[in-house]
């Protein structure tokens, strides 16, 4: 009897950790990464325009009109494929970077123009007392960070901030491919229709979401396999508490007694293993939001509470009848 129970135990103990992987896994950044290195996010929309007026009108609409969302542009140049222009009013890592640091918003607002560089770009460079320098039409722009290297992928761009007070906001929209990312559907539509252009998926980001959707169907699918199997076991603990010939010299009194000590243990257990597995699934694995995890605990919890109160009352109803 010890050894079913034990067994049990780890069956579901096992089950509270399988649960918080798959939430993990559903969570993961891992297709993110190929999004990232290419400097972009599942909210990406290529915007198609002929609008010819200059980056800082746009700018000065989107300021104006969505002062409270997140929204990023990135401008390549059509002259100069290597060369993009990007503006953001949060701050955000959508470049990997791995020596310096990413933009920040401070550097949007102001005159100067910083930059980014690849590992290998072709962009001639200056490098003096251990400061590196983008040379630009005769003008030096400060390199804050270079970025991380991607294995299969040539990295030659180099990225450069613009804004309502820098001289390469007075570009024209129509010499750059446009690319503006924002989780805000509303204002992507909104920007598209001020410049009268048409916004579209990517490639990368098409694949990315659909592949997203499969995995996040096919975890959710399984999690629901594990968490129902969880309840299973508590169903099985049940039968094994309370099925035993002890039970039959036990008077009704103490019966009720003996029901209730044996339910609270198996609920101290469930508690046990279930901040247990939390404490190991947060300590090894990544999750975007714990609180999903911490909901997933407590409603494995309270279901494996219900079936096996429910298994007890039908013992105990089947007993009566045949008694």
């Amino acid at each position: 009897m010890k050894i079913k129970k034990t067994f049990l135990g780890i069956f579901l103990l096992a089950c509270f950790l399988i649960a918080g992987v798959l939430v993990s896994n559903i969570q993961s950044i891992s297709a993110d990464q190929v999004l990232t290195a290419s400097g972009l996010s599942s909210y990406s929309r290529n915007l198609k325009t002929k609008s010819k007026i200059e980056i800082r009108t746009l700018l000065k609409y989107i300021t104006e009109k969505y002062p409270n969302e997140k929204i990023t542009l990135e401008l390549t140049n059509k002259y100069d494929q290597d060369q993009v222009l990007i503006w953001s009013n949060y701050q955000n890592e959508l470049l990997p970077v791995a020596r310096g640091r990413y933009f920040n918003p401070e550097e949007f607002d102001g005159v100067v123009t910083f930059g980014i560089v690849s590992p290998t770009s072709n962009i001639q460079m200056l490098t003096t007392q251990d400061n590196k320098y983008i040379v630009l039409d005769n003008r030096y722009i400060s390199v804050v960070g270079t970025l991380k290297e991607v294995s299969d992928n040539i990295q030659t761009k180099y990225y450069l901030t613009t804004g309502l007070n820098q001289a390469n906001s007075k570009n024209r929209l129509n010499n750059f491919d446009i690319i503006i990312d924002s989780p805000s559907n509303r204002v992507i539509q909104g920007i598209s229709k001020y410049l009268n252009g048409q916004v579209t998926f990517s490639e990368l980001v098409s694949t990315h979401r659909r592949t997203h959707f499969i995995r996040a169907i096919a975890f959710s699918i399984l999690l629901g396999i594990i968490v129902l199997f969880a309840g299973l076991i508590a169903g099985a603990c049940a039968i094994i508490n309370h099925t035993y010939k002890q039970m039959d010299g036990i008077d009704r009194p103490l019966k009720k007694y003996f029901i209730a000590t044996k339910l609270g243990r198996f609920a101290f257990i469930n508690l046990i293993m279930g901040f247990v597995s939390y404490i190991l699934l947060t300590w090894r694995l990544y999750f975007t939001s714990l609180d999903y995890l911490i909901i997933l605990m407590t409603l494995m919890i309270v279901l494996n509470i219900v079936i096996y109160m429910l298994v007890v009352v039908f013992l105990n109803k089947r007993k009566e009848k045949i008694g």
